[in-house]
């Protein structure tokens, strides 16, 4: 039993000395941290970049259509197309006022001459339309085109009425700085004209003769005449009249870069040889219907050539 004794000290000592490390390993365990293997990489294929959407090409301006210069010059194809001037239709006493009467014609008078032409099957047209058809050489047979110069009163009141009654469109050459003065139209009456179908043209700011000035000035008479009609207007002016039909090629030139489609002189011409430069017949006062048919024969055929009307 004495063997068995000891065996059982010995083994008790050595539990007594096993027991601290039996107690520490399991703390040491939690305390101290697993290296745990870091995951694998697995290797994620590369996505294809989508390429941007491209912005849209800013498309390149054409270059400007160059307007086409208007040509003035007719040649001998242009066939005789009357364009008759008139300034005041009212009753004058010749004697009271000879050069009145002259530049006047009875509102009677002109009815009877609207009334020939409608019986002679006279197409009547505004400058514009006689600029256009003279370059396409396409007129009709028997044109006629009616012109007023100044701007007078009467203009609108005995002319407008008898125009609208037979029929005929006209147009009125108006000095824009005489607008509203006395005798004169005003700016609401050369509005009914222009809802009246009527042409409205430009004949400088002062009645000036152009001839006399030097460029500049001739230029600004140009220029503001037209741009006070288009401006209180609203409409485009294409036609212009010479004041007294006087010009110097240096001022037809200013007509030409200015743009408008014509100019007219005063001076009879059977050949309509420039679109600025167009002759024109006067019409006078105290002519009589008679008379007033050879207005529509070229007046080269009448034994008269340049100059005024005889």
């Amino acid at each position: 039993m004495k063997p068995l004794r000891v065996l059982r000290r010995v083994l008790g000592l050595v539990a007594l000395r096993l027991a601290p490390l039996l107690i520490a390993v399991p703390a040491l365990a939690h305390s101290v941290p697993l290296r745990v293997a870091p995951p694998a990489m697995v290797a994620t294929p590369a996505a294809t970049p989508v390429p941007p959407t491209p912005l849209p090409a800013t498309p390149t301006p054409a270059p400007p259509v160059p307007t086409p210069a208007l040509r003035y010059a007719l040649g001998d194809a242009a066939p005789y197309l009357p364009i008759l001037m008139y300034h005041y239709i009212r009753e004058v006493d010749p004697e009271a006022d000879p050069l009145g009467f002259r530049l006047s014609v009875r509102p009677e008078r002109f009815a009877e001459q609207l009334a020939w032409l409608r019986e002679h099957g006279y197409v009547g047209l505004r400058m514009r339309e006689v600029a256009a058809c003279l370059r396409s050489n396409n007129c009709p047979r028997r044109a006629v085109a009616l012109t007023f110069d100044d701007g007078y009163a009467d203009n609108v009141t005995a002319a407008l009425p008898l125009l609208r009654r037979y029929g005929f469109p006209a147009t009125f050459y108006i000095v824009t700085g005489f607008v509203g003065r006395e005798g004169y139209m005003d700016w609401a009456d050369l509005a009914l004209l222009r809802d009246s179908g009527m042409e409205l043209g430009a004949h400088t700011v002062s009645h000036v003769d152009l001839a006399a000035l030097d460029l500049e000035a001739a230029r600004y008479e140009i220029h503001a005449s037209r741009e006070a009609l288009e401006e209180r207007l609203g409409i485009e002016v294409f036609s212009f009249s010479y004041p007294a039909g006087s010009y110097t090629p240096a001022v037809a030139r200013l007509i030409r870069e200015a743009g408008f489609t014509s100019a007219v002189t005063a001076t009879p011409g059977d050949r309509l040889e420039r679109l600025d430069a167009l002759p024109r017949r006067r019409v006078l006062g105290g002519e009589t219907l008679e008379g007033y048919r050879w207005y529509f024969v070229p007046p080269a055929r009448l034994g008269f050539r340049g100059g005024q009307n005889p």
